[in-house]
Parts: C-alpha cells; sequence; structure tokens
C-alpha cells in the first residue's frame, strides 16, 4: 500500500468563512484576522485501485484544477481513480469533486465510484452557512457514479472499512484501509492534525466537541496497539504519523 499527500495549497479562511488562495507554502503565518488553513487531500495505491480521500477545495491554476495537476504529478490521470472517499461536504473537502466546463459541472473522476453518505448530504443542504457550496452540492445529485451510503459503519470493500462518527459535523464518516498488516487511518475533521492528540479538550466550532474528543481519545490507543498510519488533512507540519 502506498499513500501520496496531494497538498492543494494554504488558503485564508476570513470571518465569513471565505477561503483566499494564498499558495502552497505551510510556512505562511496567521493573519491577524481569520485562520491559515492546509488543504490536502489523499491518494492511496492498494493493489489495482486508485483511492482518493476527501479531493480539496477546487481551486483552479490556468483553468484546472490543482488536485489534477498534483495526480499528473504522480502519474495518474483522474481517470484512473477507481475510489472516492468524502468524510463530509464542507467546501474545502468535497468542491473538487467536479470542475465548470463552460454551463456544465462535470464529474472530475468519472469512473470511480465516489462514496457519499446520504444523511450527511441531507444534513449539508438544509443549513445556510458559507462552510458549503450550495451550488455544487445540487450538481451532485446528477453524478451516475455516487453510492449513497446510509449505513452507520461497514465495509466499503475487504480493504476499505467506514465508520459514520459525527462530531465535526451530525454525518461525517471516517474511513481505515487495510492490507495485510498494514492499516491506514483518516480521521477527517475530528482529527485534521496530529497536535489535536495533545490537546483533550471539545473544540467550539465542531458540532459535538465532546464525540470529537472522546474519537481522538479512543483512536489514539488503538493507533498505538495496532501501529496506524493516520493521515491529516489539515496538517501543517505533519501530513502522515506511522504510530
Amino acid at each position: 500500500m502506498k499513500v501520496i499527500p496531494l497538498l492543494e495549497g494554504v488558503f485564508h479562511v476570513d470571518a465569513k468563512k471565505e477561503f483566499h488562495y494564498l499558495g502552497d507554502n505551510i510556512e505562511i503565518k496567521n493573519p491577524a484576522d481569520g485562520y491559515n488553513l492546509i488543504v490536502r487531500p489523499f491518494l492511496v495505491k492498494v493493489g489495482e485501485e486508485n483511492i482518493l480521500i476527501d479531493c480539496g477545495f477546487g481551486t483552479e491554476i490556468d483553468c484546472e484544477p490543482i488536485i489534477l495537476r498534483k495526480l499528473r504529478e504522480h502519474n495518474i490521470n483522474p481517470n484512473q481513480i477507481t475510489k472516492v472517499l468524502i468524510s463530509h461536504l464542507h467546501k474545502d473537502h468535497i468542491n473538487s469533486i467536479g470542475s465548470w466546463v463552460g454551463e456544465q459541472f462535470v464529474c472530475n473522476f468519472p469512473d470511480a465510484k465516489i462514496n457519499i453518505q446520504q444523511r450527511e448530504y441531507d444534513y449539508a443542504v438544509a443549513q445556510t452557512d458559507n462552510s458549503y457550496n450550495y451550488e455544487r452540492l445540487e450538481k451532485l445529485k446528477s453524478f451516475k457514479n455516487i453510492v449513497w451510503m446510509n449505513d452507520d459503519s461497514g465495509n466499503i470493500t475487504d480493504n476499505i472499512k467506514f465508520e459514520v462518527t459525527g462530531g465535526h459535523v451530525p454525518f461525517q464518516q471516517v474511513f481505515w484501509i487495510k492490507e495485510n498488516d498494514e492499516i491506514v487511518f483518516y480521521g477527517a475533521d475530528n482529527l485534521p492534525q496530529l497536535n489535536y492528540f495533545k490537546y483533550h479538550a471539545a473544540f467550539k466550532n465542531d458540532a459535538d466537541g465532546v464525540k470529537a474528543m472522546e474519537d481522538r481519545l479512543r483512536w489514539e490507543v488503538d493507533a498505538k496497539t495496532e501501529h496506524w498510519k493516520i493521515l491529516f488533512y489539515h496538517g501543517k507540519r505533519t501530513d502522515i504519523k506511522q504510530f
């Protein structure tokens, strides 16, 4: 199994939750207002599978999404992505699922099975805050390759396990990918950075901060016992940690 971080870049997030792309220098200092946020999807290669975990904000350079450029750097074209695992539908995790071509919104990964929780979608489209891109969420319904998920936990394949944890948002899901004795874990925004293990705290930006904290406590024990490799979507200096 091979894990490849796909750094989209650093974004300044202002008080209105508008994202402003700053580039790919992760050492940019936090501003006086708002905060800076790293956005980093992951590609996991297992056998013949190319699995994309979340897909980024959708920033384009020369009319091409950065995520597609990053994949090409690793000799992967969009048609070779076999699965996309979506943890939740905040715009920094889902926007790159498609691109506008003229007036048509087309899927960036047309041959992949895109796994999304139905309850997460229903929740997202009912919100009114700026965490979501409602226009793109509406267009998702036209994609023929989405696998709408309804279970609380289970297996997507023999290698991929999921669990709906809530925490950051009510129906966020997390993933384990296993091959032989290797376990890769993605805790999404319940565990966005390595330093979240240091703080046994409930964060106010989570829908259920206590649940997210409890998940982190449980995962840290399991990670050390089973030697997980954990992926950090918003990690600044650490993108992957082998326990």
